[in-house]
């Protein structure tokens, strides 16, 4: 499946333009193909591996094909880090000089953006739909965000006001609405246990739940991640010190840069700078899986240390229709 991928991207990219039109926004082009590999190179180590019962047997690495691939994107000159980050994620995101590929929402109804709704309190929005007050962060990773990153005002903690008429919000039970980071038990959590995502904006032109932000799935912002990552792998600490240090001026102020001293202490940087910068971008599983994290940690809900879990299970109507499909291991 690895090579097949490969090989298809590899040979539709001399077919596909450098740009397409501000009307043909969304479609692929040949930095969307280049990113894919980048993504593709820097995780071939878990994609061609082997996993027992006991964990992943790594496959090859392609760092170096890594490192080419998201170099290409940077230096194509067809994309540039938005100066505002927030931008990226706005309803008028499409005009973000940053995004490489993205997942196309318009304000219309059932065709619209609607992650606001899974995330909010039933109070905090306006519309024939009333908000899931649904899904919350860990309160370990709301915490490892310094305060003074910009990226932090993706959280909504603390009180909480109306975010479409900018009113206090209250509960349901007529009390100001607080987001406490902490959940102390998710089996009888109250309506403000934990804080919610808001990296896409509401839209002011909302349709009910219909927003009309794009999803990135890939960005400028992870291209430098990426190559910060494979020069890091091969050997090349002051050029994943440099990249970092660049996406980390944009949402520090005055500047904050770090300085790992060695390849190990890198690896560590540029997994919290994945987390800070790619919060809720579809990202984290396979960055913990590739970097070995994935089934250790206090936010893994299991005890024990179950390493096949980098693998999902198959699900059973599938064995049951293909006989000649097989179980992956551990279940």
């Amino acid at each position: 499946v690895f090579a097949f991928i490969e090989s298809e991207l590899k040979a539709a990219r001399p077919d596909l333009p450098a740009k397409w039109s501000q009307d043909m926004n969304g479609r692929v082009t040949q930095g969307a193909v280049d990113a894919m590999l980048a993504s593709l190179y820097l995780n071939a180590q878990v994609f061609t591996g082997t996993v027992s019962a006991t964990g992943l047997q790594p496959g090859t690495q392609r760092w170096q094909d890594a490192y080419n691939a998201a170099n290409a994107v940077i230096t194509s000159g067809n994309y540039s880090l938005a100066t505002n980050w927030r931008q990226n994620f706005t309803a008028d995101n499409n005009l973000t000089p940053e995004i490489i590929f993205a997942v196309k929402y318009l304000n219309v109804t059932d065709i619209g953006l609607n992650f606001l709704m899974r995330a909010l309190h039933y109070n905090q929005y306006s519309g024939a739909e009333a908000p899931w007050n649904g899904f919350s962060t860990l309160a370990e990773t709301y915490a490892a965000f310094d305060p003074n990153d910009q990226r932090r005002l993706i959280f909504l903690a603390g009180p909480q006001v109306n975010l479409a008429t900018g009113q206090q919000a209250l509960d349901r039970q007529g009390n100001p609405l607080v987001f406490d980071p902490n959940i102390p038990d998710v089996t009888a959590a109250s309506e403000g246990a934990g804080v919610r995502i808001d990296k896409w904006p509401i839209d002011p032109n909302h349709v009910n739940r219909n927003n009309g932000n794009d999803y990135a799935w890939f960005r400028l912002g992870e291209m430098y991640l990426i190559r910060a990552e494979a020069a890091n792998e091969l050997g090349n600490l002051a050029q994943a010190t440099a990249d970092i240090n660049l996406l980390r001026a944009r949402v520090f102020s005055p500047p904050k840069p770090i300085a790992p001293a060695n390849q190990a202490a890198m690896r560590t940087a540029i997994l919290n700078e994945r987390l800070y910068e790619l919060t809720a971008e579809g990202k984290r599983r396979q960055d913990l899986i590739r970097m070995n994290k994935f089934t250790q940690g206090t936010w893994y809900a299991k005890t024990a240390f179950d390493p096949w879990k980098i693998l999902f299970p198959i699900p059973q109507t599938q064995i049951e229709t293909n006989p000649l499909l097989k179980q992956n291991p551990g279940y």
